[in-house]
């Protein structure tokens, strides 16, 4: 499973495969990942990195209240979690769980916000599993600003599925992502195979 890192790169979002940062010892540049590495590119994402429009009270916790036009991306609603459809999806089925608890990072969940964090997150796996039948996930927690968290200020957990091959040259060419699935078809299997498998059971 490759590290969620790998996926995002600081506010731009997205380093070319074989960028160099410096060396600590102060002797030219290291490679940031071994080059045989393949990024999995998501350019289209400036839309939303790059977006400098000041944001009006919380996205997450608006989505939470159906309050967001996200709201209908929402896929579970759980006691302590819910979990949406990224609106800016790395690959089709990307998902984010969030704890219904508005809360900055993993360090202010309580012991049973953490533990349903991570049970809605095995839900999620398993519901994509069953809806996409991914090759594999990403998972993982951008944890602040300089860790490339897009939203610093509620914590969310971020499962991205993954599949030999989802990285082309589409993106490089011409900054353009192809999604095989509409979000509202993505949003209508995943609730299926989640009421099938009963996963908040």
């Amino acid at each position: 499973m490759q590290a969620l890192s790998q996926l995002s790169y600081g506010p731009a979002g997205i380093l070319a495969d074989g960028d160099r940062m410096p060396s600590s010892h102060g002797r030219g540049s290291t490679p940031l990942y071994p080059r045989d590495v393949r990024q999995l590119w998501a350019p289209w994402r400036m839309a939303y990195v790059g977006d400098t429009t000041p944001a009006k009270g919380c996205v997450l916790c608006a989505i939470a209240a159906g309050d967001d036009e996200q709201s209908i991306h929402v896929v579970e609603r759980a006691e302590c979690t819910f979990t949406v459809l990224n609106r800016f999806p790395y690959s089709s089925g990307h998902l984010m769980v969030v704890p219904l608890r508005h809360l900055p990072d993993i360090l202010a969940l309580d012991d049973v916000e953490g533990t349903e964090l991570f049970r809605a997150t095995q839900r999620a796996v398993r519901a994509l599993s069953s809806a996409l039948a991914p090759d594999g996930f990403n998972l993982g927690i951008n944890h602040g600003h300089a860790a490339g968290a897009g939203i610093t200020d509620h914590v969310h957990l971020h499962v991205v599925p993954r599949w030999e091959g989802d990285t082309n040259f589409m993106p490089v060419l011409a900054d353009v992502k192809v999604l095989p699935e509409h979000l509202e078809a993505t949003t209508a299997k995943l609730r299926q195979a989640y009421a099938a498998g009963s996963p908040t059971g």
